[in-house]
């Protein structure tokens, strides 16, 4: 199941993605006893970061990894409410899935893991092209964790995704326009989204606020990785030892390698999904503590490590 197996440990252990078999094909296997188990768009996003930070390392097959990606990407636009059709890996133009509202609207998407222009070559022109990241192709694309953040933001006000359909077929800067149209789905629905997490709706944290969610909703890890990163930035292995430096210390459950900071990131950004400013930063394999909040973690930290030698005592 999806809570005990991420899909890089399928495809490790299923040796190769193919459609070759039918109904006992390898990639059916996959989509009916994994990717079905999996309800929610945060619970995908968390496993595709994991396969992301897995994959320049990976020493298994990559074309069954990069299969792997473009599925659950398939998997994301169908518990957001989209009929998605699992497209045979034929390669032709790159398509890997057909998504669907109604009898109206079809989206040809071509979900690739790539680092450059002679790789997305042949996508067709026409295709959602979605990406792990921003690159310079010269051609429209979004990238899979602008429309993961979309689709969070879809089930967290239940919005129908018909109304936002539109927007992914249009041949233009998906991200611009995905980013533009989250704004007015803020001011549209702030009500309803003011009811769900217990934070205030401005972007930028309150000193408040950054204390509570802390101390109070993030678990040790996620918070082990906000205090180990207060000095400077880190590469993952580092802040992997880091962290686990601060769980011995507190004696809680070590994390298992760089693929567990998918899941921290995750964690971490879950609780806001776009309607407060980012804490930690990604570029390329360090990470390091937006520089507006280094003072306020720094507090909070004395104050957590005050009120551990109070326990203690």
């Amino acid at each position: 199941m999806p809570a005990q197996i991420a899909s890089v440990d399928v495809v490790r252990i299923l040796g190769k993605l193919s459609d070759d078999g039918g109904e006992q094909s390898s990639r059916n296997r996959f989509i009916k006893e994994y990717l079905s188990k999996y309800k929610s768009p945060e619970s995908i996003i968390n496993d595709i970061e994991g396969l992301l930070d897995a994959y320049p390392t990976f020493e298994g097959d990559l074309e069954s990894l990069a299969r792997a990606f473009a599925d659950l990407v398939n998997r994301l636009a169908e518990i957001s409410g989209f009929s998605v059709d699992y497209v045979k890996y034929s390669g032709r133009e790159k398509i890997t899935g057909i998504w669907k509202v109604g009898e109206d609207v079809q989206i040809r998407v071509a979900a690739i893991i790539c680092t450059s222009f002679e790789e997305a070559k042949g996508v067709a022109r026409n295709a959602l092209l979605i990406l792990p990241e921003a690159i310079d192709l010269g051609r429209p694309f979004v990238t899979v964790e602008r429309l993961g953040m979309l689709f969070s933001m879809i089930e967290q006000i239940e919005l129908p995704v018909s109304s936002i359909a539109s927007i992914l077929v249009t041949d233009d800067d998906y991200d611009k326009r995905i980013s533009s149209f989250m704004e007015l789905m803020f001011l549209a629905f702030k009500k309803e989204l003011a009811r769900k997490p217990q934070m205030s709706l401005q972007k930028e944290w309150t000193k408040e606020e950054l204390q509570e969610f802390i101390m109070e909703r993030l678990k040790l890890p996620t918070i082990g990785m906000l205090f180990s990163l207060l000095d400077s930035p880190m590469a993952g292995e580092d802040l992997v030892e880091n962290i686990n430096e601060f769980l011995k210390e507190n004696e809680s459950e070590l994390v298992k390698g760089p693929m567990a900071l998918g899941a921290i990131m995750g964690a971490l950004s879950k609780h806001y999904s776009g309607i407060k400013e980012e804490l930690v930063l990604r570029e390329g394999k360090r990470y390091r503590l937006a520089e507006k909040y280094r003072p306020m973690i720094s507090e909070i930290k004395t104050r957590f490590e005050s009120s551990k030698q109070t326990v203690d005592r």
